[in-house]
């Protein structure tokens, strides 16, 4: 539930700029979320998004909420076999 719940604000935190399915890890009380965006924003703006992000999360969670950051240039196509 929380995960959905993540993953529906990254979405609308980062719209349209979520090139892979946000990865979520927990290690102990941290929380990290690593994520992979294209470069439709300037990275000023990523900034600014990356830690209202982290602070609104960090008070909802009351637990520290570190966000990983990774630009490419388009949308990777991966083919699952």
């Amino acid at each position: 539930m929380w995960d959905t719940f993540l993953r529906r604000f990254l979405h609308g935190t980062f719209p349209g700029l979520l090139a892979d399915a946000a990865l979520v890890k927990r290690r102990g009380n941290l929380l990290v979320l690593c994520l992979l965006l294209t470069r439709g924003l300037p990275p000023a703006k990523l900034h600014f998004l990356g830690g209202y992000v982290e602070t609104l999360l960090t008070h909802f969670y009351k637990c520290p909420v570190r966000l990983e950051l990774q630009t490419v240039p388009a949308k990777v196509p991966y083919k699952y076999l």
